[in-house]
């Protein structure tokens, strides 16, 4: 048509595209392109700010009429810098403020794991990478092995090794053998599993394995996944690589990677000898424009009054019925939940939580009155039903990292500092307690703080202490040596979300067959996890540094 000639568009037809999902590699470049470092992100919401024809708030005839004064300048907020708690991880080796390499990153690497386990005796090594052969492997086992014996892991050689090319038309049939393999052997507990290259077999086999491994024939087996970077495996391995593995295994397999030191004198003046409980709750309701008829349901919460280890529970929470693609943002079996964590918790100590802090991560500033009502009466109910005089203390915060608000600090061009915590009414609301707070180091990009809600205290926390544990629990992570930007029972039960939308599209034939394959998945009702996700433990500080913030809001 050359752009000579004109259609209708009710007379146009356009083809469906399916939609594909992007690869890590990509995803990595869409970060990194689309990220601004602090200073040039300041610079641009300056000149925006300062553009008289992006706005004009000078020539506003509303703005004139209220006699309104908009400064274009960015707000100066005060702030504080709360100290990093000390990480311990033998008797001879903590971490503190000298052997930071920044503000919220340490190194293990001279130290052995504050508890580590040793390998299963039986254990597999699964290659389904077309680049690795059978003596790349071994060198990998070698060299896992040495730096497992630095951890104080003892990594024995795997008694079995399988080895598969997996096709897109052939991964069932692998899934049937290594089934097929399974059952053969049945005292195999732990599985090491190197997955192929290609991206799009790849999460359909993290999906397919995790699933046979944790649910499927009663198996309960432990799995590390590896996803092979460009030419890894051919060269030596990168040291904080095989670390990184490490860290992940010695939790997966019972043992502590690190503790965080809590001194008695803040521990009594911080818990009044509370039994803590921490809870984390993500409610995920899928990909925007999914079809799927339910939200998945991921709670989490500490088995130990200093978090080391959690229960955990997975629900498929139907939506509205008057349209599939409405969902409700609150728990709606949040009474039968709370019912099972708390007895877990029971059984594990011999009695109950006498505090619990709820960390909720997801809800919309117009949703708070009604997810937190209803949330928080579930779980006074499930007290009650458990014992009619068990009233234990509750503390509901809402996480929220969905904002625009960034700082900027005054002194420097970089980000803000981990630890760095604004609580001023210049920038918080004046009538409830909330607070940012930032408490990960940021290398790429404008850090973006999290914005922290506590709509309900029968814990009587002073704002230091609510701000001082909620930083701590940034540093109880298993899987890194950094804080990150979450407390550690909101991240966990982000993963658990993200298990059980695997889980979920293992039961699928395909994306789009979802109505034939949903009645197959469990809706309401408790999914059963064998593998217990495990944290490190959390520390409470008082001391607080100074600093100022400049405040940008970007819309």
């Amino acid at each position: 048509m050359h752009n000579k000639s004109f259609v209708p568009m009710e007379f146009v037809d356009v083809q469906p595209i399916k939609v594909k999902k992007i690869t890590d590699e990509q995803r990595a470049l869409l970060c990194l392109k689309s990220s601004m470092m602090p200073l040039e992100y300041y610079q641009s919401v300056m000149e925006i700010r300062k553009n008289p024809e992006q706005q004009c708030f000078e020539q506003d005839p509303f703005i004139n009429a209220w006699n309104f004064h908009v400064d274009v300048n960015i707000l100066k907020t005060p702030a504080r810098i709360l100290p990093m708690p000390q990480i311990i991880y033998t008797d001879k080796f903590h971490v503190n403020n000298e052997m930071l390499q920044s503000p919220g990153i340490w190194s293990n690497t001279k130290t052995q794991f504050h508890h580590p386990t040793n390998f299963p005796s039986v254990w597999a090594l699964i290659n389904l990478s077309s680049s690795l052969n059978e003596e790349l492997c071994k060198a990998f086992y070698n060299q896992l092995r040495d730096v497992a014996n630095e951890r104080g892991i003892k990594c024995p050689a795997p008694v079995l090794y399988e080895k598969y090319h997996v096709e897109p038309d052939s991964i069932s049939q692998m899934i049937a053998a290594l089934k097929e393999m399974m059952e053969k052997n049945d005292d195999c507990k732990f599985f090491i599993v190197i997955l192929p290259e290609n991206n799009s077999i790849r999460d359909q086999i993290y999906g397919d394995l995790k699933t046979l491994c944790e649910l499927q024939s009663g198996f309960g087996i432990v799995t590390q996944m590896i996803k092979l970077k460009k030419n890894e495996g051919i060269h030596p391995w990168n040291y904080s690589r095989l670390n990184h593995i490490l860290m992940k295994i010695n939790t997966k397999l019972d043992g502590i990677n690190s503790i965080l030191h809590v001194p008695n004198v803040i521990r009594e003046s911080f818990s009044r000898g509370h039994r803590y409980m921490y809870v984390g709750i993500d409610l995920s309701h899928g990909a925007p424009g999914s079809a799927r008829k339910f939200s998945t349901v991921a709670i989490v919460a500490s088995a130990d009054d200093i978090p080391n280890r959690y229960f955990k529970e997975i629900y498929m929470q139907e939506r509205l019925s008057e349209t599939r693609r409405q969902s409700r943002e609150y728990v709606v079996d949040m009474k039968q939940i709370m019912k099972s964590l708390i007895s877990q918790y029971e059984q594990y100590h011999g009695y109950p939580p006498k505090a619990i802090v709820i960390y909720r991560d997801g809800i919309a500033n117009s949703e708070f009155d009604n997810v937190f009502e209803k949330e928080l009466m579930a779980t006074r109910e499930a007290c009650v039903e458990l014992s009619p005089i068990y009233r234990p203390y509750l503390t509901y915060i809402v996480v929220n990292k969905k904002h625009h608000t960034r700082f900027f600090p005054t002194d420097s061009n970089g980000n803000v500092k981990a630890g760095t915590v604004v609580d001023s009414h210049d920038v918080t609301n004046a009538t409830t307690y909330d607070f940012f707070l930032n408490s990960h180091h940021g290398e790429k990009g404008t850090s973006r703080p999290t914005h922290y809600h506590v709509l309900y205290d029968d814990n009587k926390l002073k704002p230091d202490q609510v701000q001082m544990l909620t930083y701590a629990l940034c540093y109880t992570c298993a899987r890194c040596t950094r804080s990150i930007s979450i407390p550690a029972p909101v991240k966990y039960a982000d993963l658990l979300a993200f298990r059980a939308n695997l889980y979920i599209k293992s039961f699928d034939q395909s994306d789009t067959e979802l109505d034939a394959s949903e009645s197959a998945i469990p809706v309401n009702q408790t999914v059963n996890v064998n593998n217990m996700t495990r944290s490190k433990r959390i520390v409470l500080t008082v001391a607080c540094n100074s600093s100022n913030l400049r405040l940008a809001s970007k819309y």
